[in-house]
C-alpha cells in the first residue's frame, strides 16, 4: 500500500468570497470553477440544472490536523471528532460539496452553494443523483 500520493486539481475556484466565513452563508453564493484546458474533455456530458459533487482542497487549512473541534467553530459546543464534522481542518483537508451546476461556458462551469472560496482548487467533480438504480439505501449489515 503506498503512504502517500499525488493529487494534482483540475480547476479552481473563482468566488465573490475572499476569505472563510461560515458554511452557512454560502447557500446562494454563485461562482465559478475554471477547468485546466487539459482536463477539457471530462466534460464532455455534464448537464446543466444537475446537482453535482464537488472535491476541492481546504488549501488554507493544510497542516492544520486536530482530530478533535468544536462543530462550526463554536466552542459552547462540546469538542467531537474531526470525522463525526465538516469542519475544514482535516487530516488530508479535502472538501466536499454538493451544488448546482447553473450554465457550462466552454471550461467554466458556473454554480450555486459551493462552499469554497477565491482559489480553492478543485480536485474532482462528479455527477450527483440519489436517484441511481444501483444504490440500495436498504443495505443489510
Amino acid at each position: 500500500m503506498c503512504d502517500r500520493w499525488e493529487i494534482v486539481p483540475i480547476g479552481e475556484v473563482v468566488s465573490p468570497i475572499k476569505e472563510p466565513i461560515s458554511p452557512d452563508l454560502f447557500h446562494n453564493i454563485r461562482c465559478t470553477i475554471k477547468i485546466y484546458p487539459e482536463f477539457a474533455e471530462g466534460l464532455l456530458g455534464l448537464e446543466e440544472g444537475k446537482d453535482i459533487l464537488v472535491l476541492f482542497l481546504f488549501h488554507l487549512n493544510i497542516g492544520k490536523t486536530p482530530l478533535l473541534v468544536h462543530p462550526r467553530g463554536d466552542t459552547s459546543k462540546p469538542l467531537r471528532g474531526v470525522f463525526a464534522t465538516c469542519s475544514p481542518t482535516r487530516p488530508n483537508s479535502i472538501g466536499t460539496n454538493r451544488c448546482r451546476l447553473i450554465a457550462l461556458n466552454g471550461l467554466d462551469l458556473d454554480l450555486v452553494g459551493l462552499e469554497a472560496i477565491d482559489g480553492t482548487p478543485v480536485i474532482d467533480i462528479k455527477p450527483f443523483s440519489c436517484l441511481d438504480p444501483h444504490y440500495d439505501l436498504n443495505l443489510k449489515l
